[in-house]
């Protein structure tokens, strides 16, 4: 299974993104330098709820286990962990949002062919919640966010992954 594949499959399920980024091993490496297709996408100006979203979202999936999405300027979106091993891992992706749509309209580019489209919304705790659940790479997005969303905490205004978090290219 491709490591973008895996990736949506974690998306999709809020499965454990512990082991999915352990299993980037063999693909760590710098980003690749193509523009992606989603990112072209992305509006030119930001508004006020784009730049509250940039930044770092923790949140924790049924199991217990914790993750954190970096959300980077031009369109760039991180899922960051740390493997078994305690290195900091990675996977970068491509984020596009639409703040006109409720809930927000969020599509995800895991590769330069695979988008999953979920649903968000800021809520006025300054937290967010995303659809993860019931999410697949080219599925239709859903309607609206269930019990079952994934609530996620800004923990940092920080767009720049640490110096020493082993980055799997998009």
């Amino acid at each position: 299974m491709s490591n973008s594949k895996m990736i949506g499959k974690a998306i999709a399920g809020g499965l454990c993104f512990f082991g999915i980024l352990a299993s980037f091993n063999a693909a760590q490496g710098p980003a690749s330098a193509a523009a992606p297709t989603i990112a072209e996408a992305a509006a030119p100006a930001a508004s006020n709820l784009d730049k509250q979203l940039l930044g770092q979202w923790q949140g924790t999936v049924p199991s217990g286990q914790s993750f954190t999405f970096v959300f980077a300027p031009e369109g760039k979106l991180f899922l960051m962990a740390k493997g078994p091993d305690g290195a900091a891992r990675a996977k970068e992706m491509r984020y596009k949002v639409n703040l006109g749509q409720k809930p927000m309209h969020l599509d995800v580019g895991l590769s330069s062919t695979e988008i999953v489209q979920t649903v968000f919304e800021l809520t006025p705790e300054g937290q967010m919640r995303l659809q993860l659940q019931g999410t697949n790479p080219g599925q239709a997005r859903p309607n609206s966010l269930n019990e079952q969303a994934t609530v996620f905490k800004k923990v940092s205004e920080a767009t720049a992954l640490p110096a020493d978090t082993q980055v799997i290219g998009y």
